[in-house]
């Protein structure tokens, strides 16, 4: 039987536990007075914590500044976007919740289910979708309003775009998804480029729902800072479209480059790598067709090959190219003058390792220094670099930069690879003489080169120009940065003259890297992958061409690579400076400078065919003569001419035939021969016999051992007679 409490029991319960309560008030009041007026500390932290329960922020991002070329061309440029996310808390009901979920499915493409799952979790915040652009944030806007709809929240973002798509990527480089810059410029120029981001404030209620709109604040984000680059967009399109080319003809493993500078400054005009990727979606991968190299790679590793910046990131084997260097050293140091001579046998042995001219059977027998260099001869610059020695040649070798990296202002540049000078043995050291040993970078390549031909100065290379701020206002200016003279103005006047000599070549007639109306120095390289071989004992190539023009007073330099081309042809004179060629007449009408034709070049330059249709006979000669057309027929007994071959608009040389018919005669067809592997004059006179004109592609070379590489049309064609063969003539130079 269970025992009642008394009265008197009851109300000494109530007194204890009325004293508990009296005593924990006490204490909690206490706590609270010492938090606020002793605790300084505490004080603070407990009151933050209060205010962040009570405050909402979101954060606007900042336009990033824009990239131009040098002409304010935009390359990269940002634009207003927005992140769409959900307030669980504030959504009304499971019917909301379904119509959110249907729409935004609708609208953003975001799958229905997760975004439902979004609107029913516990948080304050989910995002359904980043970098939203403004015609599905209207509409969405317009959704909310129409049916009352809360919960949906956007926060002003800025997404990056870049117009020109795929050009100059692996310098410009694109940023990451919260905007900072993951490669190229946008990485070495992200505190400039990133502003300061902005924010917007407000407070909730104890629901987490939003207060009125008194309670908001805007703090507004500060735009970042554009850069102007010193690339030349045209330029780059120009680099661009050569090596396309190159791609397609010769192949190549390792990918291929085209970099053109300023020869006095330091600027870079030009850097064009291919393959490439398109800057707005910077993670397809271009085929593996085009980029042998990434076979087998992992996707990762793939695209870091992809998107490695070739000229300062990748080192490699020179090859003769780099004779400029030992040359140059040599005459500096009085070691060696334009009259001293070399008995070329064709191979060469330091101690007990024999190293072969390119021309192995025979050599190149007696030559002049000049001639050394327009043969590229090995066993010649063994003997220069040696009337040196490795202690003066080693100490040209870090003056012109082979030992330290260029400084240029884009990421990732790596060190180069050579031998030191207490470590060169008679072999490193005779084989670092013409560019094998050492594994350097195209921009130390390039620097030193334009150091070789401009009075010897050393300048840091660069591709940023300026940084403005958003009003334009001037707040940087990158100009010339020389470190140092290396050779005299005397030494690089001499140079300029050898490498002249070596575009002219050894008949003087021009080579493959000519152009006619310009005066060019240049040389090439044929650099021989050494640790490639010693892995797998497989011969692969780096081919290139480095020139620069005009030949007197060089303002401009531009330099070819093919890394391991594999369409079987791999000296650099063959297939590199063709391209050269090209990019450099192109760019040379563009940037203003004036072609100073010599007879011979005149003779081959080509002419425009005036239009003669509807004119008289006598009044169509006329006017052919005033081109300097002299060799005219014409078919038919009618008075004016109703068709002309070759049409009008037509380049052709100057003795082309011009057939004019005055009347319905029907056309006479016939043939195309084939003059692929033929010189100019016998192609020239197989085309006359078939009553076809030729016309040369790249009148430049003019020499004798040049042949025709490509014809257009092809052969078996049926054509009008009269009509232009397009034929492009190369020599066959393995020298480099």
């Amino acid at each position: 039987m269970a025992i009642m409490p008394s009265k008197k029991m009851k109300f000494k319960l109530n007194i204890v536990v009325l004293g508990f309560l009296i005593v924990g008030f006490f204490i909690l009041v206490g706590r609270i007075i010492y938090i606020s007026c002793f605790a300084e500390v505490d004080g603070i932290k407990y009151g933050v914590k209060a205010y962040n329960q009570q405050l909402s922020a979101d954060s606007v991002a900042a336009n990033r500044g824009t990239i131009y070329d040098r002409n304010m061309v935009p390359l990269a440029q940002s634009a207003t976007v927005w992140t769409v996310s959900l307030a669980p808390n504030q959504i009304k009901s499971s019917d909301d919740s379904e119509k959110i979920a249907r729409k935004l499915n609708e609208i953003l493409g975001v799958e229905y289910e997760k975004i439902l799952e979004k609107c029913n979790s516990k948080t304050k915040y989910e995002i359904v979708k980043k970098k939203v652009e403004k015609p599905e944030t209207d509409k969405i806007l317009d959704f909310v309003k129409d049916n009352n709809i809360s919960g949906i929240h956007m926060v002003e973002d800025t997404k990056r775009y870049y117009p020109m798509g795929n050009m100059a990527a692996q310098t410009i480089g694109f940023v990451g998804g919260d905007n900072q810059g993951l490669l190229g410029v946008e990485l070495s120029y992200n505190k400039e480029l990133s502003g300061v981001s902005g924010k917007v404030t407000g407070v909730q209620n104890a629901k987490g729902g939003p207060m009125p709109y008194d309670y908001e604040y805007y703090y507004p984000s500060q735009d970042g800072n554009s850069l102007v680059l010193s690339l030349d967009s045209t330029l780059q399109h120009y680099c661009e479209k050569a090596l396309d080319e190159v791609l397609k003809i010769r192949r190549p493993a390792n990918r291929c480059l085209a970099m053109m500078t300023n020869v006095n400054t330091g600027e870079i005009l030009a850097l064009a790598i291919k393959p490439d990727f398109n800057l707005n979606n910077p993670f397809i991968l271009p085929p593996k067709e085009q980029f042998p190299a990434i076979e087998g790679k992992s996707e990762v590793d793939a695209r870091t090959a992809v998107w490695t910046n070739k000229a300062v990131s990748e080192t490699y084997e020179p090859g003769s190219v780099f004779k400029v260097v030992t040359g140059s050293a040599a005459l500096e140091e009085g070691t060696m003058t334009l009259n001293n001579t070399f008995d070329c046998n064709g191979s060469c042995t330091v101690d007990d390792t024999t190293f072969h001219c390119w021309r192995r059977n025979g050599g190149h027998g007696h030559e002049n220094f000049t001639q050394a260099f327009i043969n590229s001869c090995n066993p010649a610059f063994i003997k220069i670099g040696a009337s040196m020695g490795p202690k003066v040649f080693f100490r040209y070798f870090s003056m012109y930069g082979m030992t330290e990296r260029t400084k240029i202002d884009l990421p990732g540049e790596t060190d180069s690879i050579y031998v030191k000078e207490k470590d060169l043995t008679p072999v490193s050291f005779a084989s670092e003489c013409f560019g094998q040993t050492e594994a350097i970078t195209v921009m130390q390549m390039m620097t030193a080169f334009n150091a070789v031909i401009n009075g010897g100065y050393m300048h840091t290379p660069h591709v940023v120009n300026q940084v403005v701020d958003s009003n334009g206002n001037i707040l940087k200016t990158i100009g010339s940065d020389t470190k140092r003279q290396v050779i005299s103005e005397t030494t690089s006047n001499t140079m300029r003259e050898v490498l002249e000599n070596v575009v002219k070549g050894i008949d003087g007639r021009g080579t493959n890297a000519s152009i006619p109306g310009y005066r060019i120095v240049g040389k090439s390289g044929t650099g021989q992958k050494l640790q490639y071989k010693r892995q797998t004992g497989i011969d692969t190539y780096v081919s290139s061409f480095v020139g620069a023009l005009p030949a007197d007073r060089p303002q401009y330099s531009l330099l070819i690579l093919i890394d391991t081309p594999t369409d079987g042809t791999y000296y650099g004179g063959s297939i590199a400076s063709p391209v050269f060629a090209k990019i450099m007449a192109e760019a040379a009408q563009y940037l203003g400078i004036p072609p100073e034709y010599s007879k011979e070049e005149l003779e081959h330059l080509s002419v425009v065919v005036p239009a003669c249709e509807g004119l008289s006979v006598d009044d169509a000669k006329g006017k052919l003569a005033k081109c300097n057309f002299k060799n005219v027929e014409v078919i038919g007994n009618g008075s004016a001419v109703l068709n002309q071959t070759p049409k009008t608009g037509s380049n052709v040389s100057r003795a082309t035939k011009v057939v004019l018919y005055t009347d319905n005669t029907e056309k006479q067809s016939v043939n195309v021969p084939n003059v692929i592997g033929l010189s100019q004059a016998e192609a020239n006179n197989v085309l006359a016999n078939s009553g076809l004109n030729l016309s040369i592609e790249n009148s430049g070379v003019q020499s004798q051992k040049a042949r025709a590489v490509s014809q257009s049309p092809a052969e078996g064609t049926s054509v009008t007679r009269g009509t232009v063969v397009s034929v492009s003539f190369l020599t066959n130079d393995e020298t480099g």
